[in-house]
């Protein structure tokens, strides 16, 4: 795995969905945040590395995924609107 890229939020749409992009490898995503999270690539880019992104004081470089959710993680998802069956 290359080192990670960096997206840029470009573009906030009508609709409240952000647009970022990677310079590196032209990747470009649209996102809208909780509750109604999704996520639309646009240009898939490299997709062998890490991408990450920066908007005020937070960073959030990758994150770790687990399938073995309990109750609590189930709740939470749902709260913030994102369906999740594992």
């Amino acid at each position: 795995m290359g080192s990670p890229h960096e997206l840029v939020h470009v573009a906030t749409r009508a609709n409240g969905a952000e647009e970022w992009a990677c310079s590196s490898c032209a990747r470009r995503i649209l996102l809208r945040w909780p509750p109604s999270f999704e996520r639309l690539v646009l240009v898939a880019g490299d997709e062998s590395v890490q991408h990450f992104g920066t908007k005020g004081p937070i960073t959030v470089l990758g994150a770790e995924v687990s399938l073995n959710l309990d109750q609590d993680d189930h709740d939470w998802l749902n709260d913030n609107g994102i369906a999740w069956s594992a």
